[in-house]
């Protein structure tokens, strides 16, 4: 299983910034580092082409009014992720619209169309790769 998006560093010097204010959407769990958006005014999971709002800084268990922190996906931020899927034959570095995985927890190496990640570098013997976000619900 995939280990989520990992904030690396910031191209301003900024340090992450961490949002703790909005609960995770009823029912719904989330695992550290996955991808996020926020709908209705709550925390829930980013599909494989929303825009991110950022990534889960821990799990969340279901429930009801359960509190949760994340990342938030700003300008200059970058993540390492897994990929998963076989590779589209554009899946290289410079590719900018990689989306997310189904799992939200890493980069979906076959969809390279429609998707919020742009690809820095790809290390194929650990299958990682190294992402900004360009499409983000607060930019």
């Amino acid at each position: 299983m995939a280990q989520g998006f990992r904030y690396v560093f910031n191209d301003y010097g900024k340090d992450p910034t961490r949002i703790t204010e909005n609960l995770m959407t009823d029912g719904e769990a989330g695992r550290a580092g996955e991808a996020i958006k926020i709908e209705n005014g709550r925390i829930t999971k980013a599909g494989a082409t929303d825009p991110i709002a950022g990534f889960l800084t821990a799990n969340i268990e279901s429930g009801t009014d359960k509190p949760a922190e994340y990342i938030l996906a700003r300008e200059g931020d970058w993540y390492d992720a897994a990929y998963t899927g076989t590779p589209d034959a554009e899946f290289l570095p410079g590719a900018s619209e990689v989306a997310l995985a189904v799992d939200g927890l890493s980069a979906d190496s076959a969809t390279v169309t429609g998707g919020q990640l742009s690809v820095f570098e790809i290390n194929e013997n650990k299958k990682t790769v190294r992402v900004k976000v360009k499409n983000r619900q607060f930019s």
